[in-house]
């Protein structure tokens, strides 16, 4: 147990601070408020890994002082002793995040340190989720410094991302990043990079799909002077080049067999040989590569090297599409909106909700690269004006039948329902056929899409289709 973690507890009896105090001091480094105005005066200067407070005081209650102490970020883990609270006020105080036990008085010393043990313990691991994150922060910082790029997204599948860069950037060994086009696999990379002990060496990068075939071989590996006929001068390789640092290959799947051979000889020997010549020279890099293609399938195709693969893939990262995270969308557009702004010298301008739910209506299919432009380009469109409504999206496709008049609502919606019922123009059983159906048309009839954006079972669509089909 770290002994070294600081409690604060506020209570408005003396006889009992003593008490506590006498108790727990050995253990813990603890410091004993009688007056909660007190206590945040302390928070404002000093934070607290635990801090302990009465219910019932005078002048302010525990709730009150818990609820001002957490807005000024003086503690981790809340305890509230009390005799009184109703439980409303004790499930909301656990909602808003400013407890995380509450012990009935009267209570045991003993109980009170056993609670406090674990309350340390969740601590302990509350700080080093925040190192991991202050390390990545970091990097992210320098990243964009040196790139100017930045990383958006906090999502459970971003966090696990974030989390396999932190561990294997400290370990020198070759990294395999998957995902769709547009998902960021090459900033990834470069926050590899950044966060190794390589960062002071180069990041070179190498695609493979935009040099062509015929030249790829000597963008690799080099070429001496008189290699073939335009090569009028020695030249040093992309491998070469990445000594001591790290050499990206981007959408490695498109790589030649026979440039595989050769790059599986220079990751196995640690050399490599520019072309025309016999000289050869070490070599030490990490090599990450990235690819928006199933390697394995290429494998099966006889299109790719499967020695090759599982020397490249020492370690692997899936960057999940934007579709999968939208709730990075609004972040992303904030942050690829003021940049642009900037950069076209316009005013600020304001993303309205109606526009955002056009955004996450959207699935992407160009990710973080496909919002980007979009971005650029609406900014353009909103350059006099400084609100961009979801009409400014019209060129993403969107039909206007699929977007909700807000100004109506449900109510709206079932006022014209109810009407349409009355006058004998729709039947009430019709009505649910007909919303499934423009759900259903909405996604293009991909069943396992619309089941999966709206949660309605997948018999409910199929029934839909079987009528239409029985009336066709």
């Amino acid at each position: 147990m770290n002994i070294k973690a600081k409690i604060l507890f506020v209570d408005d009896e003396e006889i009992i601070l003593s008490n506590v105090k006498d108790f727990l001091e050995d253990t813990f480094d603890i410091t004993t408020e009688k007056s909660p105005q007190a206590a945040l005066e302390l928070l404002k200067n000093e934070k607290f890994d635990i801090v302990i407070s009465d219910f019932k005081m005078p002048k302010m209650s525990g709730a009150e002082f818990l609820g001002a102490a957490k807005k000024l970020d003086g503690y981790i883990y809340g305890i509230l002793l009390t005799a009184y609270a109703e439980k409303s006020i004790l499930q909301q105080m656990i909602n808003d995040n400013l407890i995380n036990k509450v012990i009935e008085k009267p209570y045991k010393l003993r109980d009170l340190r056993d609670i406090l043990e674990e309350g340390v313990a969740f601590c302990e691991k509350k700080k080093s989720e925040a190192e991991k994150i202050a390390a990545m922060k970091l990097s992210f910082e320098t990243l964009r410094n040196e790139t100017d790029e930045e990383i958006i997204g906090a999502t459970t599948s971003l966090k696990n991302v974030y989390e396999k860069v932190l561990t294997v950037a400290k370990h020198s060994v070759n990294v395999l990043i998957t995902g769709e086009t547009g998902t960021g696999k090459e900033l990834i990379a470069k926050t590899i990079h950044y966060l190794s002990p390589r960062r002071y060496g180069p990041f070179i990068k190498i695609n493979s799909t935009a040099i062509p075939a015929t030249l790829f071989e000597s963008e690799l590996f080099g070429y001496k002077k008189g290699a073939f006929s335009n090569a009028t001068q020695d030249k040093a390789g992309k491998i070469e080049l990445a000594h001591n640092g790290t050499l990206f290959l981007d959408e490695v799947s498109d790589m030649e067999l026979g440039v595989q051979a050769k790059l599986l000889r220079v990751l196995q020997e640690k050399e490599v040989e520019r072309l025309g010549s016999n000289k050869v020279m070490k070599v030490d890099f990490r090599l990450i590569v990235a690819a928006n293609k199933n390697l394995i399938s290429k494998i099966d195709e006889g299109l790719f090297r499967e020695d090759l693969f599982y020397r490249m893939n020492e370690f692997s990262i899936f960057l999940p599409p934007l579709r999968e995270r939208k709730e990075d969308i609004e972040p992303m557009f904030q942050y690829f909106m003021d940049k642009s702004c900037k950069e076209l010298d316009i005013p600020p301008l304001e993303l309205s909700r109606e526009a955002l739910n056009v955004l996450k209506q959207w699935n992407w299919p160009g990710n973080i690269r496909e919002l980007k432009n979009a971005v650029k380009r609406v900014c353009v469109l909103c350059a006099d004006e400084k609100v961009i409504r979801p009409e400014h999206f019209d060129f993403l496709g969107l039909r206007k039948e699929h977007t909700v008049d807000k100004a109506q609502g449900v109510d709206g919606a079932i006022e014209v329902l109810k009407d349409s019922i009355l006058s004998k123009q729709l039947a009430f059983s019709e009505i649910e056929d007909r919303v499934v159906s423009c759900i259903l048309k909405y996604f293009n009839n991909n069943v396992a899409e619309a089941v999966q954006q709206t949660g309605i079972s997948k018999n409910r669509f199929y029934k839909v289709k079987e009528i239409k089909q029985e009336i066709l």
